[in-house]
């Protein structure tokens, strides 16, 4: 019990202090009272977790619950995944801890207890062997999926004897499935929807259109031509006729549909003249010839022939007691898919390409039409006494038992290990004192690669392995833009290749219906990266895409019908951020007016003035309609505070903090606002009055739930609004959410609130927000000026602290410097190399909040710096000048 009263202690220490960074007061911090007050100790950790412990660029994500299960084929209803498979005892077990081996290394420990027997449960994925890394891609089609990668295994009834994929479904929530292939110059396919309703029994319900890039639309009511659960396929001609190198494809809701969700069970691509008989089709059978047969509800492969891949599961059993104990281990599968057992009742084979192997043959098993828990052969433990099982995970082409004993499985360990240590991710760019926080920067680096695939034989960085598999635009232009700063200009600059590829020929980017926005974040992404880069050639080279979408742009905003409360804006939209429909609203305004600032600013940097012009004027007019707009929207809430709501129609009952994240991007990195705007002012006061667990409450999708890399958003604004030490606070908060094994959930209740969670996990927008707010914490481009050290912690000086970063882009060039406090703490010592490519103005040392003393220092902007600082004897005890109310310094 004393154990539990400590943490809520420290817990009610923490929120105290939160309380007073709200209010604006300087809460006293002295000697161990000022560590304590910046924990990083995962306080408000989700309730449930789930870790990724697959290897970067793989097909296979495999996953592990928080409760040590293995988890696959996502999504289905084992704990949200199509396959889970988990080991146990016969008697009940509680489970203690779960660790990582090490930050960089995702081998996952799981430590639970049956009375006197320990249970460790070891879970690694078998990194490649040279055997494996030799394996070519086979010559199909590889066809992928854009955006959402929604779905769900068993959603419909299809009859017997037709192909098992129409039981599932792809789903796009209000918005469409959508597809695309490569395709080169006048190849020509013939394209196969397969569509199968599980749900509606009434016609007029999901009533959808089928789109094949340049062919006519086929409206089809599944309901009312065939009837539910019955299988109906719509063959299409298709090739690129957009010329951009693939072809696109998308089930979208027709207008008249009631219901706006659309789905998709099966997709064929053939070559043109190929095409097998339909009632062929429906079984399920693939013809020679078959380039794609997707089955769109359930995760997998878009190879056809995945190469293999191997995860272990390494089960340590030890007798803690005085007397010797019998031990029953039990492995279990869940899934919705068929299951049987080998003849040696050594292996069970899991749907087409999965095979558990066991550590030896099952005595007995327990069996349902999901479920199958083997009973393996008893065992007496001695005190003190241990025992090891292994068990592997084949998923893919061909599975093979590749560990068989225990020396092997504890060999195969120590080389996977190995293999995470010496893999050449790009850590030790940032380094700062705080193991914890260095420990979630590794982690959010190595998720980043974990998640991310290689599709069209380009890199994509995808925000997580389960619901948010695909490309994102929002997402990922954040972490593209974390990478560039990690020194992998390169990976970010295919990135964007990647990303621009589904530039259409009006020259926007929308691949979430009603997300107009999508074009303003591509032409910051573009711009930004050109910028960190110093790499006019290269942009010159995408001026023409730039360009095209500002014309497009400038067309959005002529269609919003005259006397619309959006007129010369941008049409009804798709806020997100908790907010769905298409209304009048402010999230697309706010990154479209983004995008265009960011080209006019490029193309003053390319010297293209009469472009820049003409572009700025767009801009200004655009700007102020946009001010009157908002004049006329402004809304009092209940503390009083003037604040700006999101929506412009239809926002009755709404929270004023829903969905406003796109109005911190406007701060931050957009740019838009001075920070004495009362629009600023107004809306910052209105977030921080609905702190909770130091971020903010309420913002997403979950109700009274926590998006917790909001946090981000909203600490990025404070630090650019001048608010340095509430940005460091924040940061802390952010992290505090993540779970113990380093990675975060994308909203989740706030501690003793729920249980509640929505969407994926790791998830790695977040993962490059937090490498994003700790560089910006330490470097700061302001225009012409770069900043330092503006939301340094002040408990990161302690006697002996480093804090280092290497070759560090931003748009002035590299930047390299160390900071290293004294043994005595009286002293820092500061080395410093300026960005040299275009040298800043200034060079500006922010000395607020952690060193003891106030103000700046002017740094010389050429040649290497070295300075001295005198550190104040109450340098990490206090923090002068980091009061975090409203009132925002100005004038940079």
């Amino acid at each position: 019990m004393q154990h539990h009263l400590i943490d809520l202690k420290r817990g009610l220490m923490w929120l105290a202090n939160l309380t007073a960074v709200a209010l604006g007061v300087e809460a006293p911090l002295r000697g161990a009272v000022a560590e304590a007050a910046w924990p990083l100790d995962h306080r408000f950790a989700p309730p449930q977790w789930q870790t990724a412990i697959c290897l970067p660029d793989d097909w296979q994500k495999t996953l592990v619950g928080k409760d040590g299960a293995l988890l696959y084929d996502y999504p289905g209803k084992f704990a949200g995944f199509g396959t889970r498979i988990s080991f146990g005892l016969e008697t009940p077990s509680t489970w203690s801890t779960q660790t990582l081996v090490a930050p960089r290394v995702p081998v996952v420990r799981t430590a639970k207890c049956a009375g006197p027997i320990e249970i460790i449960e070891q879970a690694f994925s078998l990194p490649p062997s040279k055997a494996q890394s030799q394996v070519k891609r086979p010559s199909r089609l590889s066809i992928e999926r854009v955006g959402s990668a929604t779905g769900q295994a068993g959603w419909a009834k299809p009859p017997p004897g037709t192909d098992p994929a129409f039981a599932n479904v792809a789903i796009g929530w209000n918005g469409p499935v959508q597809y695309r292939f490569k395709a080169a110059a006048g190849q020509r396919f013939s394209v196969v929807f397969g569509l199968c309703e599980g749900w509606h029994t009434n016609a007029g319900q999901r009533v959808l259109e089928l789109h094949v890039e340049g062919q006519p639309v086929r409206t089809v009511d599944l309901v009312a031509e065939k009837g539910r659960n019955v299988p109906a396929l719509f063959a299409f001609p298709a090739w690129d006729q957009n010329g951009d190198g693939a072809v696109d494809l998308a089930v979208r809701a027709a207008p008249t549909a009631k219901d706006k969700n659309t789905i998709l069970n099966v997709l064929w691509v053939f070559p043109e003249g190929q095409l097998p008989s339909l009632d062929q089709l429906l079984t399920g059978s693939e013809p020679n010839g078959t380039l794609a047969h997707v089955d769109c509800g359930v995760d997998r492969s878009p190879l056809p022939k995945p190469p293999t891949r191997h995860d272990v599961l390494l089960v340590t059993l030890r007798n803690s007691g005085d007397v010797s104990a019998e031990v029953r281990p039990t492995l279990t599968i869940e899934s919705a898919a068929a299951m049987s057992p080998a003849l040696d009742a050594r292996s069970m084979s899991v749907g087409e390409q999965t095979v558990v192997f066991l550590p030896g043959a099952y005595q007995t098993a327990d069996r349902s039409e999901t479920k199958c828990v083997m009973h393996l052969a008893p065992m007496r433990l001695g005190p003190g006494q241990e025992q090891k099982l292994v068990f592997v995970v084949g998923r893919g082409t061909l599975p093979r038992r590749v560990v068989g004993t225990v020396p092997e499985a504890e060999a195969a360990l120590n080389s996977t290990v190995r293999y995470w240590q010496g893999l050449g991710l790009p850590y030790g760019r940032i380094r700062v004192p705080d193991p914890a926080v260095q420990a979630q920067i590794d982690a959010a680096i190595r998720n980043i690669y974990q998640a991310r695939e290689i599709k069209q034989d380009l890199p994509a960085f995808q925000v997580g392995p389960t619901c948010y598999r695909g490309l994102w635009v929002v997402d990922g232009a954040f972490l593209l833009e974390a990478i560039t700063y990690l020194g992998r200009a390169n990976e970010a600059r295919a990135g964007i290749r990647y990303l621009l590829s589904f530039q259409r020929p009006d020259g926007g980017i929308m691949l979430i219906d009603g997300h107009w926005k999508e074009t303003g974040i591509a032409l910051w992404a573009v711009t930004r990266h050109a910028r960190l880069t110093g790499d006019q050639a290269w942009l010159r080279q995408l001026w023409p895409k730039v360009e095209a979408a500002v014309s497009y742009i400038a067309q959005l905003r002529q269609r919003p019908p005259k006397g619309a409360p959006n007129e010369g804006l941008i049409p009804n939209g798709f806020s997100d951020g908790g907010l769905a429909d298409m209304v009048p609203e402010y999230t697309n305004i706010y990154w479209t007016l983004v995008g265009l600032k960011a080209a006019v600013e490029a193309a003053r940097w390319l010297g293209l003035e009469a472009q820049a012009n003409a572009w700025q004027r767009e801009f200004d007019d655009f700007y102020a309609t946009f001010r009157r707009a908002a004049q006329r929207d402004m809304k009092t809430d209940a503390q009083g505070h003037r604040y700006l709501p999101i929506r412009m129609a239809r926002g009755e009952g709404i929270p004023p903090q829903k969905a406003q994240w796109a109005f911190l991007h406007a701060i931050f990195p957009g740019k838009l606002f001075a920070a004495d705007d009362p629009l600023v002012q107004g809306n910052m006061a209105m977030l921080q009055s609905v702190e909770c667990q130091g971020l903010v409450q309420d913002t997403g999708w979950l109700k009274n739930g926590l998006w917790t890399y909001f946090g981000s958003f909203y600490a990025h604004a404070w630090l650019w609004l001048g608010q340095g030490q509430k940005a460091a606070r924040t940061l802390y908060a952010f992290a505090n959410h993540a779970s113990p094994l380093l990675c975060w959930r994308e909203e989740q209740m706030p501690v003793g609130q729920g249980d509640g969670m929505v969407g994926d996990m790791p998830h790695n927008w977040a993962s490059a927000e937090f490498i994003r707010l700790v560089r910006h914490c330490l470097v700061l481009e302001r225009g012409s000026e770069l900043h330092l050290f503006e939301g340094l912690p002040p408990v990161w000086i302690k006697p002996g602290a480093v804090i280092q970063l290497d070759n560090i882009a931003t748009e002035f060039g590299p930047v390299s410097l160390r900071l290293e406090v004294a043994s005595d703490s009286r002293t820092a010592r500061l080395t410093f190399s300026p960005p040299r490519r275009h040298p800043a103005q200034k060079i500006v040392l922010h000395l607020d909040g952690w060193s003891g003393h106030t103000g700046r220092v002017e740094l010389p902007t050429r040649g290497l710096v070295r300075r001295t600082l005198r550190l104040s004897p109450e340098a990490s005890e206090s923090r002068p000048g980091a009061t975090t109310g409203v009132g925002l310094k100005t004038g940079w």
